[in-house]
């Protein structure tokens, strides 16, 4: 499969694109090669309600064509990332957990009745999936699982040089995997989800757990100040604080175990994991790596490659514009 599979051929023009984050909004114009122009961010004020953050998005949009010096007329369309679960037909985000208030918000439409542009919504780990396929140091691996390691933990794929979603759109759900069927309770309602222990904030409770059992470390003097997050576990992780490695180790473990559920279903050449906690580079990476080595069956894996993202935090913006860019081709 072609690596441009889901790039508009030509000089088509840019896009429009929103990574929506339940603590960020990204925006800039996308072109056809993944250059970026007109970057704007600011924080998503998720707390507001859906009326504030679509009125923040439409500000920035505004923004972001004017630092482009560009007009709407000039721009393809628009395409939004956003967290799930959610309709990308309809463009309807149905409900998510990191955006309090939204359901069965018809973001699509509100959006491109201000813009009058084409507006596409797409799930965020699907989208940064496609970021990777056909803008990352890998792009054109045409069997690949996308993590996303963050505030939640989530998964697209790609099958075949194409984005998998399955019958109801809903296929990637990695992080409600279950890799502990005797583990903590998930918010979703099942046990040992690779998201309650391996996501930011649930490596943040782990920890704070292990402390207040006793366990020492630095974190104990951090937790007096105010609430923990996962990226004080890795700066922690980063001093060689011992507590902080072993639930950078534990976190690690669990979504190695995922990939090779995956993998093992699916017979992949690749694993991308990206996501804020993916900056804890190796003291994230190398129990991934380790595990998925150790228990991968040699039938199955030995292609298999497991590598950070390449894209960093631009994944999300050239994710949404990617996905806009598959659906005006009608992929």
């Amino acid at each position: 499969m072609a690596e441009d599979v889901f790039r508009v051929t030509g000089d088509a023009g840019r896009v429009i694109a929103v990574d929506l984050g339940g603590t960020n909004i990204r925006v800039a114009l996308v072109d056809t090669n993944g250059g970026t122009t007109g970057f704007v961010a600011t924080p998503t004020g998720a707390a507001e309600g859906p009326g504030a953050v679509v009125s923040r998005i439409l500000l920035m949009i505004r923004d972001s064509l004017a630092a482009a010096q560009m007009d709407a007329s000039e721009v393809l369309a628009v395409g939004i990332g956003s967290p799930g679960p959610l309709d990308r037909i309809s463009g309807v985000i149905h409900e998510a957990p990191n955006l309090p208030g939204w359901t069965n918000v018809r973001l699509a439409d509100r959006i491109a009745e201000q813009v009058k542009l084409p507006v596409f919504l797409e799930n965020d780990a699907n989208a940064a999936a496609l970021a990777e396929f056909s803008y990352g140091e890998n792009r054109g691996t045409d069997n690949m699982l996308y993590i996303t390691v963050s505030t939640g933990v989530g998964g697209g794929l790609i099958l075949g040089g194409k984005l998998w979603h399955g019958v109801y759109g809903s296929a990637g759900e990695f992080g409600h995997m279950t890799v502990d069927f005797e583990g903590p309770l998930c918010d979703c309602g099942n046990r040992g989800c690779i998201e309650k222990i391996s996501s930011g904030p649930d490596v943040a409770d782990w920890s704070i757990e292990q402390v207040r059992s006793g366990a020492k470390s630095v974190l104990s003097a951090r937790m007096e100040s105010g609430p923990l997050s996962g990226r004080d576990v890795v700066e922690a992780a980063a001093k060689d604080d011992s507590l902080a490695v072993a639930a950078l180790g534990r976190a690690g473990r669990a979504v190695g175990f995922g990939i090779v559920n995956v993998a093992h279903l699916l017979n992949l050449d690749l694993a991308v994991v990206g996501g804020g906690m993916a900056n804890a580079g190796a003291m994230l990476l190398d129990p991934i790596k380790t595990t998925v080595t150790t228990h991968l069956l040699a039938s199955t894996g030995p292609s298999l490659r497991v590598v950070p993202w390449s894209l960093g935090e631009d994944v999300g913006v050239l994710g949404a514009a990617a996905s806009a860019r598959a659906r005006m081709a009608g992929l």
